[in-house]
């Protein structure tokens, strides 16, 4: 297929959440008929890459083109990585914390603080320990005192004895547990003490002429960083504006129906086409206006803007045409409440479909369905592709992927590690990590 068939292409496509990367680079065509599937373990980044494509997450960098029309871009946080990393060589060479001895020492005073923790952590359950003792003790001479005639018998002298032996023992481990932190705490001083003495060292051994080196990448990095910022909000800005008419165009269904419980069937169907009806009309009312008041005659284009009523007929219309399609008209009119998984799931799809959309995007749509309802849910997906819809599918199931997929991409790590036909994919994979996935999962 030429580029003209591309309708969503990714390049160097990434997301974090905090410090933690879930896509690292990913590259990818989705061309107008292709229904391609994406298997992977989980955790792997498959669900974020499809969310990606529509920004209801918002990729950290890369971009994003949909119908050969740039909708995202931006290296804003790959040049932060580089400004940053800079910054910490820099650091580690003024401060002399680039040495081999310092990291050593480093390594091993890390190795003491983790044992001093133990230590206290251990300290205080002794503590505890010569609390509940120092209790059991007193109600033990409590009870020898009201039994005067009783006070000398062997059980009460051994048990008061065996408390009063364990109590001494239980001070004993506490004085000798302080005794040890203290000790590793000397200890820590003193390494403390070799790494101020081997950060001067190296400080005084650092390479002068790499320090001016590095000062100047930094500046230049720093100006890259902030002209990335900028590139990145002006990006957002672009995006925000252009992002409402995209998703007109990709009909989206989540894992858990995402239903409005207060609305019945119809009602969920037709919100968006009347909304966004409603909204085009408006504002084509209002350029029409603008034009009238230049003096030109606008009567008939006035005349041929449809009312809300006709707006919502038409989305009433449309929503009835779907409802028979998957076999559910005669639940227009009730709540998704009353429905069942795999019918809550036919409707998010039916109101998907109810903005005509150019390809949709399917995250995992039966992984919230008992097995029995995940049959009725995938006939509906599967006669979609049998139409030519194009589709991207997240999916766990692999037998309904290697039937009605034209490619599946395997995820593992936020990386693309295999695409390919199912019959190749399934049938002769390459990749060692997927033949590792596909034997616990065929």
């Amino acid at each position: 297929m030429s580029e003209e068939n591309v309708l969503i292409s990714t390049r160097s496509l990434t997301k974090r959440f905090g410090s933690k990367e879930v896509l690292r680079g990913i590259d990818c065509d989705i061309k107008m008929g292709e229904k391609v599937a994406i298997i992977g373990p989980s955790g792997s980044g498959k669900s974020t890459f499809l969310r990606c494509l529509n920004l209801l997450e918002v990729p950290s960098g890369g971009t994003v083109t949909v119908n050969g029309e740039l909708l995202f871009g931006s290296d804003m946080v790959e040049k932060g990585d580089s400004l940053a990393a800079i910054k910490k060589q820099l650091h580690d060479l003024i401060s002399g914390e680039y040495s081999e001895e310092v990291r050593t020492h480093r390594e091993e005073a890390e190795g003491v603080k983790e044992d001093i923790r133990r230590a206290k952590e251990e300290l205080g359950d002794i503590k505890t320990s010569i609390k509940l003792l120092a209790l059991k003790e007193k109600r033990s001479r409590g009870t020898a005192a009201k039994k005067p005639g009783e006070s000398g018998t062997s059980e009460s002298k051994d048990t008061d004895g065996s408390i009063s032996s364990r109590l001494e023992a239980a001070r004993a481990a506490y004085t000798a547990k302080k005794a040890d932190i203290a000790s590793l705490s000397q200890k820590l001083a003193g390494i403390n003490a070799k790494i101020k003495q081997k950060k001067a060292e190296a400080r005084g051994a650092a390479d002068r002429e790499e320090i001016a080196r590095l000062t100047l990448a930094k500046r230049e990095a720093a100006q890259e960083f902030h002209k990335a910022k900028r590139g990145h909000a002006a990006a957002m800005k672009r995006t925000n504006a252009a992002i409402d008419e995209h998703r007109r165009n990709m009909g989206m269904v989540f894992q858990h129906f995402n239903l409005f419980n207060n609305l019945t069937v119809m009602e969920n169907i037709m919100l968006a086409p009347v909304a966004l009806g409603v909204k085009d009309m408006n504002k084509k009312r209002g350029e029409l206006l603008k034009r009238k008041l230049r003096g030109e005659d606008v009567s008939e284009e006035l005349a041929a803007l449809p009312s809300r009523l006709e707006i919502e007929e038409n989305a009433k219309t449309r929503a009835k045409r779907l409802l028979k399609r998957v076999g559910l008209e005669d639940k227009a009119d009730v709540y998704p409440s009353t429905l069942s998984g795999g019918q809550k799931q036919r409707i998010a799809i039916v109101r998907a479909l109810a903005m005509n959309p150019r390809i949709m995007l399917f995250d995992e749509p039966t992984s919230a369905l008992d097995p029995e309802m995940v049959g009725e849910v995938l006939e509906v997906i599967r006669e979609l592709a049998e139409e030519g819809m194009t589709m991207v599918i997240v999916t766990h199931e692999i037998g309904f992927a290697r039937e009605v997929a034209t490619r599946v991409l395997f995820i593992d790590e936020g990386v693309i590690k295999e695409d390919a036909p199912p019959k190749e994919l399934f049938g002769n994979p390459r990749d060692s990590r997927l033949k590792e996935f596909l034997s616990k999962v065929l």
